[in-house]
């Protein structure tokens, strides 16, 4: 489940599947046990991860980092004892947004930028879990769909493990959502 603690080293990647079409965007903050964070990351998209590709249409599947990446997962470390959490905000915007530039690596995000971000296209955010989704395995059926990037899936299909929505949200404005990866406190 998303908000199970993770252990340092565990191997993440995201599968996100987007209710319509536009251009993906993840960025990664640290969270610290003082309540700071650590300055904000563009970690998707990059040259690195799928090519830099970041366009979604619905039912279609993006993998961070995709299955042909090197490696196909992030390796969870903490930048200092005290970091608890990795904190992701996820955009889906239906136009590229202006002002990033994408390269091999994370690329810095100015604070104040994600905080305007976050005012504009932030909010209540609603979460359904999947009954009996969580723990379950990948489906042949996600594998293939997360591989190729032209395949979209069907509703007879394996639904997301966790659906985040925001009901307010126009469509031709971008979408915010805040996934808080919180490490284990063992």
């Amino acid at each position: 489940p998303p908000d199970k603690g993770l252990v340092e080293g565990d191997r993440v990647r995201l599968s996100t599947e987007a209710a319509r079409g536009g251009y993906l965007y993840v960025i990664d903050r640290e969270q610290f046990s003082d309540g700071k964070s650590g300055d904000p990351y563009l970690i998707f998209p990059t040259t690195a991860t799928r090519g830099g590709d970041n366009r979604v249409a619905a039912g279609r599947v993006v993998e961070i980092p995709a299955q042909d990446d090197a490696p196909p997962y992030f390796r969870l470390r903490r930048s200092r004892p005290d970091q608890t959490a990795e904190v992701l905000n996820i955009v889906v915007s239906a136009k590229p947004l202006e002002g990033l530039t994408i390269g091999d690596r994370p690329v810095r995000v100015p604070a104040a930028q994600l905080a305007t971000w976050e005012r504009s296209w932030g909010g209540p955010v609603g979460r359904l879990e999947m009954p009996g989704a969580i723990g379950q395995p990948w489906t042949k059926v996600e594998k293939d769909a997360g591989f190729d990037r032209q395949r979209s899936l069907s509703q007879d299909e394996p639904r997301p493990q966790t659906i985040f929505y925001r009901a307010t949200s126009k469509a031709d404005e971008p979408v915010m959502v805040k996934l808080t990866l919180r490490y284990d406190p063992k």
